[in-house]
């Protein structure tokens, strides 16, 4: 078991690092399942970001410092956004949404920008505030938290019904594989990242603008209308 543990984190067993990587890899490896919902417009999606945030960045922040809730909470507050904005499209099935694909617009993308950047900032604030000298800490930690943060971000402008943030969540794996390969990488990490690649594109894919009526009718709504006609 300890060889195995090893192997995948790149960590001896029981020591808080080891922990801390295995839990954000599980955060991760949820982020991927919760991709692959959203892809298919599912509200259970959301729920299951919810729980990547629960198993990774805000136990981490409970279990080694509360300082870590600067990043647990604007992570949180995303898949709730999601949850609130999906209850806005008409239901399609039991947990699905029938949500309207935008196009990309100039706004949308400053948005974006502003959103990351501003998760981004408060990831920092525990260190930024730390006392460290911040010349001595490796590029690559700055670059993790931006590229970490394209993912809420990336989440909100799918909440909002845009197709173009799959690129981006697709983008942010991308980058983080490549900065953690210069960092001997646990090999969990880079799975869980190839899996949220893979949903990434998968996501964008499947959020093809669909013709009206490729769209179920209202029949098929959940729960159905004791008022509908037969």
């Amino acid at each position: 078991m300890d060889q195995l543990f090893q192997s995948l984190f790149n960590q001896p067993l029981g020591t808080d690092t080891a922990t801390i990587v295995a839990l954000d890899s599980l955060g991760v490896l949820l982020t991927g399942i919760a991709l692959l919902l959203l892809a298919r417009r599912n509200d259970l999606g959301w729920w299951i970001q919810i729980l990547a945030v629960f198993a990774g960045p805000l136990v981490i922040a409970l279990q080694f410092g509360f300082d870590g809730l600067f990043k647990a909470v604007p992570y949180l507050l995303v898949p709730i956004y999601g949850l609130w904005r999906f209850s806005k499209y008409r239901l399609r099935g039991k947990f699905g949404r029938s949500v309207d694909v935008k196009p990309f617009t100039a706004s949308s993308l400053v948005w974006g920008f502003v959103i990351t950047v501003l998760i981004a900032f408060a990831s920092a604030l525990p260190t930024i505030f730390s006392g460290l000298d911040l010349g001595s800490i490796p590029a690559s930690f700055w670059l993790t938290l931006v590229f970490s943060a394209l993912v809420p971000a990336g989440l909100v402008g799918v909440a909002n019904g845009l197709r173009w943030p799959w690129l981006v969540i697709a983008a942010s794996a991308v980058a983080q594989v490549i900065v953690f390969f210069g960092n001997q990488p646990a090999l969990a990490t880079l799975a869980v990242l190839v899996l949220q690649f893979g949903a990434s594109l998968f996501g964008w894919w499947s959020w093809r603008q669909l013709p009206a009526e490729a769209t179920q009718d209202d029949s098929a709504e959940y729960p159905p209308s004791p008022y509908q006609e037969a």
